[in-house]
């Protein structure tokens, strides 16, 4: 009876892998970077460029690229695959990028079609370029090719930067999620190479604002936790620095009430080794002082940031979400109609510098 039952089993097996489609490796063109360019003529249809790595005999890389144009995500793909020989599949799809007319308009419809694709996983990247994205896409960048390139980029500036962790989950998450917003990767393209200059913050799907490169550390510690980040910071009396490594930060959030109004105070926690210092010896009144201007800094910065946020309507700190939790019935029209745009937020920082290194 054991081995009937066995037998069974592996037959069904067989039967079942006979119903897969098969595809051979060199019979496909397996893409890795999508992008997407709003044509300003037209202000419907989308440019849709499709990067294919093709990988040589002697280990290099040769980047190829597929374009169409049409108004949805799939339309574009089935237009592309009239221009490639083999069929471009998007399994190892790793980054979609759109250009800022495009985000200026909405991006849903296209992720809408990222996200009822089973073959795509939901830790796909995406980001907003300044500039059109098929001019980056047909750069030759990175010795492993443009896609990977590209994909290593955000990844390593989310992992051991000031980017906060994003990919298309935490978009949608976002985009759903009512009291918050979700932001996105800025890059742009420059003479041989790509760089990040900032993250996009939207409404909806829609481009709001952006946060410059010099603010993305006070940004990413409102949002994320740092838990490999840096810091420089400067005594304004004597024009001595400290360079901080190794940064880990924590966030708590407190909510009190006065009636139905809320006010927001955020704690934000940093954690951090000594890697630099311009003086001749870090003392403890110097780490002291320092630690005081790093949290002067962070306060100041934050507060601005947070409203900047109330004054464009946006958050992407997601606090209409924190505060709706916290009250049962809470009127959350009224909280982004009346009560976000003037709201108390305050911002207070604890930073301790836990070691200056072995020769101290």
């Amino acid at each position: 009876m054991q081995i009937l039952k066995v037998f069974l089993c592996v037959l069904f097996s067989l039967l079942l892998t006979g119903c897969l489609e098969k595809e051979i490796l060199d019979d496909i063109n397996i893409e890795t970077v999508e992008g997407f360019d709003l044509i300003k003529e037209s202000e419907e249809e989308v440019l849709g460029t499709f990067l294919v790595p093709i990988y040589q005999a002697d280990k290099t890389v040769v980047n190829e690229t597929f374009s169409a144009v049409s108004n949805l995500n799939k339309d574009i793909l089935r237009n592309a695959q009239k221009e490639s020989s083999a069929p471009i599949v998007n399994g190892s799809l790793e980054l979609v990028m759109f250009n800022m007319p495009l985000a200026e308009k909405g991006i849903i419809q296209l992720v809408d079609g990222l996200q009822r694709d089973a073959s795509i996983g939901t830790g796909l990247y995406l980001a907003i370029v300044e500039g059109e994205v098929k001019e980056i896409l047909t750069q030759d960048l990175g010795m492993r090719g443009t896609g990977d390139h590209l994909f290593n980029l955000i990844k390593h500036n989310i992992e051991r930067r000031d980017v906060p962790k994003t990919n298309l989950h935490i978009f949608l998450s976002d985009y759903y999620q009512k009291g918050k917003d979700p932001s996105l990767p800025l890059l742009k393209k420059t003479e041989d190479k790509a760089e990040i200059i900032g993250v996009v913050v939207l409404k909806g799907d829609k481009y709001e604002m952006s946060i410059p490169t010099e603010s993305l550390f006070y940004f990413k510690a409102l949002v994320d936790k740092y838990s490999n980040g840096s810091m420089f910071v400067e005594d304004p009396d004597d024009g001595e620095y400290i360079s901080v490594r190794s940064i880990e930060t924590d966030k708590q959030l407190e909510v009190s009430w006065n009636n139905d109004i809320p006010s927001i105070k955020i704690k934000i926690r940093v954690d951090g080794v000594l890697r630099e210092f311009s003086g001749l010896k870090a003392t403890q009144k110097k780490l002291e002082k320092f630690q005081k201007l790093f949290e002067d800094k962070i306060i100041k910065e934050s507060q601005s940031m947070i409203k900047e946020f109330q004054e464009k309507g946006v958050d992407p700190l997601g606090l209409g979400y924190e505060v709706k939790s916290r009250k049962r019935g809470f009127d959350f029209k009224k909280w982004e109609e009346q009560i976000y745009p003037t709201v108390k937020i305050d911002v207070d920082a604890e930073v301790r510098i836990i070691s200056t290194g072995i020769s101290e």
